[in-house]
């Protein structure tokens, strides 16, 4: 990174101006009205636009103060960031639960609904999880962790209404969801019905990933069940949990029948 003093005099005016640029990002303004809409006196008006000006942010024209082409560039940026570090704040209890090295971007938390899990009400994350899945057209899953005894409630919430579902199972999940009679039922339907495809990959992260229509979700386990999930329904958000699905599927393996061991 080129962090330059040039770069770290920018965000610094940046973090402290940032109000002024959202304030001509919507039109020009003259000193008086900046002064009124921002509630600050003139003497600080002053200053900020001597600023802004000789950082090449705001330009003078026509009587009124107004972004220029690096303004507005900058604005951009630096609303971005502010996005994802408020996202990364608010999703600290999800995170918590997760390893450092866990490749989630910052940009799916920005705008994130989080929920815990809790004693005093301990089925309330996994039903929000269900309500996300239920009411897609498209559902595309990936799934390291299964919990027992909500593998069929998953399954009946993924396929309700004809959804398409293409999940990516963990090979050694796989494996052992095949030993026990329950689950093992749960995988032959999935691979029966005819808009369903389970995939096994190996799998290099812990937490659980899903993307339909309208919403994408991250769901972190714990050792006692599902700690927690993060919802967001923003198109990047939908578009980077889709890019995940992806790139492991390309060297995912399309189960059949024969692979479970069903004639």
């Amino acid at each position: 990174m080129n962090d330059t003093p040039e770069a770290q005099e920018a965000f610094r005016l940046l973090a402290q101006r940032s109000a002024f640029l959202r304030v001509l990002s919507d039109s020009p303004r003259d000193k008086r009205a900046l002064a009124e809409d921002l509630n600050i006196s003139r003497s600080t008006v002053d200053r900020a636009l001597r600023e802004l000006m000789s950082a090449q942010f705001v330009t003078y024209q026509d009587h009124t103060y107004e972004l220029t082409l690096t303004g507005k560039c900058a604005l951009s940026v630096y609303s971005e960031f502010e996005e994802k570090i408020e996202g990364v704040i608010g999703a600290q209890p999800l995170l918590s639960m997760l390893p450092a090295d866990a490749s989630i971007d910052p940009l799916f938390l920005a705008d994130a609904e989080i929920h815990t899990s809790s004693p005093e009400i301990p089925d309330s994350v996994i039903n929000e999880l269900f309500e996300s899945i239920e009411h897609s057209d498209e559902l595309y899953g990936i799934a390291p962790v299964a919990i027992v005894g909500q593998l069929e409630a998953f399954y009946d919430a993924a396929t309700a209404g004809g959804t398409q579902v293409e999940m990516i199972i963990d090979e050694q999940l796989f494996e052992r969801l095949l030993q026990a009679p329950d689950s093992r039922q749960v995988m032959v339907e999935s691979v029966r019905r005819e808009r369903t495809n389970i995939y096994t990959a190996s799998i290099p992260f812990g937490y659980g990933l899903w993307a339909g229509d309208d919403e994408a979700g991250v769901v972190v386990y714990t050792d006692t069940g599902i700690g927690g999930i993060a919802l967001n329904d923003s198109d990047k958000a939908i578009s980077w949990a889709k890019s995940m699905f992806d790139a492991l599927n390309e060297d995912a393996t399309l189960m059949t029948l024969s692979d479970i061991g069903e004639a």
